[in-house]
């Protein structure tokens, strides 16, 4: 899903949507790298609240 993105946005066409079952590992296992790297804090921050949002990724 990640490199799609990435393929999609080189050649400047919307992001494909994937199946809910290919989408949700994906999902998880991101959400766990960013809170390891950011903390749960600040995912909940950035998520939940606009004005308080940080800039949090994965890598």
């Amino acid at each position: 899903m990640v490199h799609s993105d990435d393929l999609a946005v080189s050649i400047g066409v919307p992001t494909p949507e994937f199946p809910a079952e290919v989408f949700a590992p994906v999902r998880d296992l991101l959400v766990r790298l960013a809170v390891r790297r950011r903390g749960q804090s600040a995912l909940i921050s950035a998520l939940s609240r606009s004005e308080r949002a940080q800039n949090i990724s994965a890598f």
